[in-house]
């Protein structure tokens, strides 16, 4: 029975996953109105897509007295693009890029879409994802990916409005050819993704007021995207004597999601009669649940603009009344209640760029990548990056650029700049990593080089080397550059005091702005002496034998990437996770990108009549899971393995006498994603019977967090400590600094007050004084208004007397204590 349901669930998701390409114009000779080409995220891109920023209604707009307008149209600003016929399946790109994008890209550079130079196509990002195929789909979340890692190139530059190609054979799977189009996109960038939740009324007022004004205050808003069924829907026209008379308006969606569209505004009065009472109201049970909210609404919709041609709709729009917005998409709604669009930078200039030409015969079987070394003698790079294109696509037994076998690219690739010095000489490196998929691809790196923000070109004294069957080839060049890195230059941190509020802003120097700012979590792979755990026998209660989890309530607080956990989810494949959800970890790149510990990433499943299960032990000290389990629908297969976890942030790995060789796994932990993630060694070993590994990290002081703004804040309690904490800032231009920089939790030196706390109150101040006061270099001066409470600090003085302007009384009564620095 399980095969068979698991057979029936792959048909079901084959058909979901990959909508039939349909024209629903009625009109045989008319222009296509393609629907299908929207492709629904898997799992793991689902989860990314989760973790977006979702945006809200900043406090500021919520108790304002001016009201919005009832009604906007963002197709009237001159960031608007004309109105175009998508080609293929590329609605996804049509509404994402060559809608969306070009919107943001004018709105931030003040200039108008009305012309080529200041448009952007949506071919560009829909050929590396559409498999070579005008037949499938994609998202608009792929195109944002690659304009944020790599950029756009203009219309004028890329050749077409969408693709550059007017045969119709070949519109569809051109790679662009020439270095100069992928380098002019590297200055077109998206900046940052967010989500807006739309399935409330809070939710539709902070989409409005984003439509009004980006939600900060601008002097234009912005447009969204957003993804629903359209074959079968309900479209009709508004009604007469109503608002926008006559225009279609969209009332119920298919629940088969399989196009992307725009919403560029909104109205308040649009209505539309769904129970045919022939009344307009927001107040009465349509669905007949007895609540009455926006599901029931009659009255309201956005304004949604078509990537079908002007000859559709209302001149290539229509209305979407507001309660589809909250119905379940089963029910006729919009995908998933939210909206998502995207910011953009308005400019980037890359301080380094790569310039290759590749030929190969199935660039579905390639995977490029650029790295750097200090050591220039290096025979491989130290580190790596990875891009969101020229990563195993394109389509099979098709060549690199299209029609032909030879492409020459460029990339960005200025992060590297963050692992060399300004000046000094270092070995960049393209890599190429082939997977062979049974094909017969074959060709060769035909000649690299970096470019340097100076346009200063730097060609390898490589060339014609061939690409290796299942691994990656390497090509280099050594060369200095110069460029302009930012710079940490805060070097001290105050103290901070046991349970007293801290907080402090770091500076840089250098770079160019915006800067943000992370923590480096460095996690290093050691030996492990201890033997298998024999300890976990007692078995788990999982949701499911195969694709379960179960939840556990620490005895102690798990440190990890920076964060304290209580509890943790143990999954059925091989891992430990920090949400309460079921999550897909079964390859290194799921491990990368999700918060976990992995023991074995594998499509695993028990069989508890032979013996299976996963079982655990657990003290004040540490956490121990036992798997023992087979591949999913293979009982035959035999892995037992174990992972622990420790209360001072060890992880222990250990794998059992008996497993079966020749499975393709891997291990490691990862706070999701590359930057603060480590890939174990012994990961993909051929036989892992017997093999342990164990990784440990330095500490931290848990309570305090780092904001991407800058600011070091938090409250702690405990013992004096120190910690050499690893401070990163990163520029606009994606290069980074990195700084160690030592942070001390002090109790200081309390001060006790004598009689004569007191000196003087006047002029809304207060003065205080002690007697026998040791000297000190400063002088903290903390206040509550409940002794037993948290105290905040409101005065510093180099005496040990405080100002007037030191303390403001506010007419309460207040608690102090004082503590010295550096007494002498």
């Amino acid at each position: 029975m399980k095969k068979i349901s698991m057979f029936l669930t792959i048909i079901l998701m084959s058909v979901f996953l990959n909508a039939e390409m349909v024209n629903l114009n009625p009109d045989p000779n008319g222009e296509p109105w393609y629907a299908g080409g929207w492709k629904q995220p898997t799992p793991e891109e689902q989860k990314k897509i989760d973790a977006l920023p979702k945006l809200t209604l900043p406090e500021f707009y919520k108790n304002r007295k001016e009201k919005l307008v009832t009604e906007i149209d963002n197709t009237n600003e001159p960031y608007f693009p004309p109105i175009f016929n998508q080609v293929g399946g590329s609605c996804a790109q049509a509404s994402g890029i060559a809608y969306n994008f070009t919107y943001e890209m004018n709105f931030m550079r003040g200039t108008s879409a009305n012309i080529t130079d200041n448009q952007f196509p949506s071919h560009f990002t829909y050929n590396f994802v559409n498999d070579g195929s005008g037949a499938n789909g994609s998202t608009y979340f792929q195109g944002w990916d690659i304009a944020k890692n790599g950029g756009i190139p203009d219309v004028t530059t890329y050749g077409g409005l969408l693709w550059a190609s007017s045969d119709p054979a070949t519109q569809n799977l051109l790679w662009q050819d020439g270095f100069d189009i992928y380098e002019t996109g590297m200055n077109n960038r998206v900046d940052e993704v967010i989500s807006i939740p739309v399935g409330t009324p809070e939710g539709l007022e902070t989409l409005k007021q984003y439509f009004n004004d980006h939600c900060d205050g601008s002097a234009a808003g912005g447009i969204v995207n957003f993804s629903a069924g359209v074959t079968g829907w309900t479209l009709a026209t508004l009604k007469n004597n109503t608002p926008h008379a006559g225009e279609y308006v969209v009332a119920n969606w298919n629940p088969i999601v399989n196009h992307a569209m725009t919403f560029v505004g909104y109205s308040d009065t649009i209505r539309y009669d769904y129970n045919g009472d022939r009344k307009y109201t927001n107040d009465i049970d349509l669905n007949g649940d007895s609540i009455i909210d926006m599901r029931d609404w009659e009255i309201g919709g956005l304004l949604m603009v078509n990537s079908w041609g002007t000859s559709w709709g209302t001149g290539g729009k229509a209305w979407v009344m507001y309660r589809t917005l909250a119905l379940d998409v089963s029910e006729g709604g919009i995908n998933g209640n939210t909206v998502y669009t995207m910011r953009t930078k308005e400019s980037f200039y890359p301080q380094l760029k790569l310039k290759a030409s590749i030929s190969y015969s199935d660039r579905k079987e390639l995977k490029i990548t650029a790295g750097v070394s200090g050591n220039t003698s290096d025979t491989e790079p130290e580190h790596s990056i990875s891009f969101p294109y020229f990563a195993y696509q394109g389509g099979d037994n098709i060549g690199m650029e299209g029609t032909v076998d030879l492409l020459e690219l460029g990339l960005d690739i200025s992060p590297l700049l963050s692992y060399v010095e300004s000046g000094v000489p270092a070995k960049f490196f393209i890599g190429v990593e082939q997977k062979d998929a049974g094909g017969s691809g074959s060709g060769s790196i035909v000649s690299m080089g970096v470019k340097d923000n100076d346009s200063v070109e730097y060609t390898s004294t490589e060339s014609n080397k061939a690409i290796i069957t299942n691994d990656i080839t390497y090509m280099s060049v050594i060369t200095s550059v110069t460029f302009d890195a930012p710079l940490i230059s805060t070097s001290t941190l105050p103290d901070a005091l046991p349970s007293i509020p801290y907080s402090e802003s770091f500076a840089v120097t250098g770079g160019l702005p915006p800067y943000s700012w992370d923590v480096i979590f460095d996690y290093t792979e050691t030996a492990n002496s201890n033997s298998f755990p024999t300890e976990a026998v007692d078995q788990l209660t999982m949701t499911n034998d195969d694709d379960g989890i179960a939840i556990i309530d620490l005895d102690f607080d798990f440190p990890f990437y920076g964060k304290l956990y209580d509890h943790i989810t143990v999954c059925t494949d091989g891992s430990l996770l920090f949400g309460d959800k079921f999550v897909y970890v079964r390859n290194e790149g799921d491990i990368v990108s999700t918060q976990t510990i992995t023991a074995y990433s594998q499509d695993l499943q028990s069989y508890p009549a032979d013996g299976e299960g996963i079982f655990y032990f657990m003290d004040s000290d540490h956490l121990t899971i036992r798997w023992k389990s087979s591949l999913c629908g293979i009982p035959e297969v035999n892995v037992e393995f174990a992972a622990k976890i420790f209360a001072n942030s060890d992880i222990e790995f250990f794998y059992g006498d008996n497993m079966t060789p020749g499975l393709v796994w891997s291990n490691g932990v990862s706070n999701g994603n590359s930057a603060n993630c480590k890939i174990s060694q012994i990961a993909n070993t051929y036989d892992p019977s017997g093999l342990k590994t164990s990784f440990s990290t330095t500490d931290f002081p848990y309570g305090m967090a780092l904001s991407e703004d800058g600011i070091f804040s938090g409250t702690l309690t405990g013992a004096d400590n120190t910690w050499n904490i690893n401070f990163r800032v990163t520029d606009g231009n994606n290069i980074s600094a990195i700084k160690v920089i030592p942070f001390s939790l002090s109790s200081g030196v309390i001060i006790e007050p004598t009689s004569n706390f007191i000196i003087s109150v006047s002029s809304n101040s207060i003065l205080l004084n002690w007697d026998a006061v040791p000297s000190a270099n400063l002088y903290h001066i903390y206040r509550s208004n409940d002794p037993y409470g948290v105290f905040t600090e409101v005065g510093t003085s180099l005496t040990n007397t405080f100002s007037d302007s030191d303390i403001i009384l506010t007419g309460d009564k207040y608690f102090y204590y004082v503590t010295a620095d550096n007494v002498k």
